[in-house]
């Protein structure tokens, strides 16, 4: 009897580690998408001043027929920290669109912070 339940505890307290671990992590990442005349496949939510007070811009939703390496790259919910260089905490949605549709076509580099990207390493992690 005194085996089964320390068998127990020991298995619910790695569970809440690997929780506790995941929940306090999020992932930066730079991805590079490309930019067309129909801008970058995303579009915007948050930002300084929005609706709900002064958030972080986030993607909101990805457009249909964008490369589908952008859509399994780039997911709703991810936060903008920079576009092409360019700092993006504390832009209300609208300077921060501004900012996008001023890009020249072609290659765009972004950096990311998601929940979405880091679930995916935690996987890749604890395979290898």
């Amino acid at each position: 009897p005194d085996l089964n339940s320390s068998t127990d505890s020991s298995g619910s307290a790695s569970v809440a580690s690997d929780v506790s671990i995941e929940s306090a992590e999020a992932t930066v990442c730079t991805v590079t998408l490309e930019k067309t005349s129909a801008g970058l496949g995303f579009s915007l939510e948050g930002g300084k001043g929005s609706l709900h007070g002064d958030k972080p811009l986030t993607v909101n939703r990805i457009f249909k027929g964008v490369a589908s390496e952008q859509s399994e790259t780039v997911q709703p919910g991810d936060e903008i920290l920079h576009l092409a260089g360019t700092t993006m905490q504390g832009l209300t949605r609208f300077e921060a669109w501004n900012i996008i549709k001023a890009l020249p076509d072609g290659p765009v580099t972004i950096v990311l912070k998601g929940k979405s990207l880091q679930s995916k390493r935690t996987t890749a992690a604890g395979d290898s």
